[in-house]
């Protein structure tokens, strides 16, 4: 695939610019090209992967006809919209404490996966619910705005409470559920395809040697690379659903 755009360049000529990935993958290939003699093979797979899901509500005029059909009036929005989010976070809360994991709120920028991850070795937490973490960010909202004497909801930028619950899965490691408590409520589930690959490697005994979340060896290149080409046709529905429904 080939986009054709203005060469910034040369005004008037037209020139063919690439999209990011085949131009990584070129420059990629002409590494591995030069430096054939001094590798021992190449492994190919997914690293931090996102899946986002949210309400169906698209535009202003979606997320007021949910409004009215819960028989929620414009002079009560403000109210809904924050009981909401406040059944969020008390639900976060204590969901934590069920299970007695902790819930801690942040008030400035954090590594929170580096925390986590430091919880669960810390508690040997090797499946299941590590920690919940809160921390206001910014989100894409709705506000409530006057004209002409009416009300209309629009989308707007605005600063939320944001929940990170931070789960030990069994085949990926450790994952995170991303939850906006503002409307319209998205849901974020991150995995880590390089962790999977590795519990996978174990679980076949295949040996590597892994630095943070980078491979550095592997004992049999062809077989992590079979391996790591089944990861795009997982049943993600089953596999993660379980996550943001809890």
């Amino acid at each position: 695939m080939s986009f054709w755009s203005e060469d910034s360049n040369q005004p008037g000529r037209q020139g063919v610019a690439f999209p990011p990935e085949v131009v990584c993958d070129a420059g990629m290939d002409q590494f591995i090209t030069k430096h054939a003699d001094k590798l021992q093979g190449t492994l190919s797979c997914f690293d931090r992967v996102l899946f986002r899901g949210y309400l169906p509500f698209f535009s202003g005029y979606a997320m007021a006809s949910f409004l009215e059909t819960h028989g929620v009036y414009r002079r009560d929005v403000k109210r809904f919209v924050l009981t909401q989010a406040y059944r969020l976070k008390d639900h976060a809360r204590q969901m934590a404490a069920a299970e007695g994991r902790p819930y801690q709120y942040f008030g400035e920028r954090t590594k929170k996966e580096d925390l986590a991850r430091e919880v669960a070795e810390r508690d040997g937490i090797t499946e299941g619910l590590v920690c919940v973490f809160a921390t206001v960010e910014p989100c894409r909202t709705f506000s409530l705005r006057w004209r002409e004497g009416s009300a209309c909801l629009q989308w707007a930028r605005r600063k939320c409470l944001i929940l990170y619950y931070y789960f030990m899965d069994r085949e990926f490691g450790l994952i995170h559920v991303r939850l906006q408590t503002w409307f319209p409520m998205q849901v974020q589930v991150y995995v880590n395809g390089h962790e999977w690959l590795a519990r996978k490697l174990t679980r076949h005994g295949v040996r590597y040697t892994k630095h943070d979340n980078a491979f550095l060896w592997l004992e049999d290149f062809p077989r992590a690379q079979r391996f790591a080409d089944r990861f795009v046709s997982l049943p993600w529905v089953a596999r993660l659903d379980r996550y943001p429904v809890r």
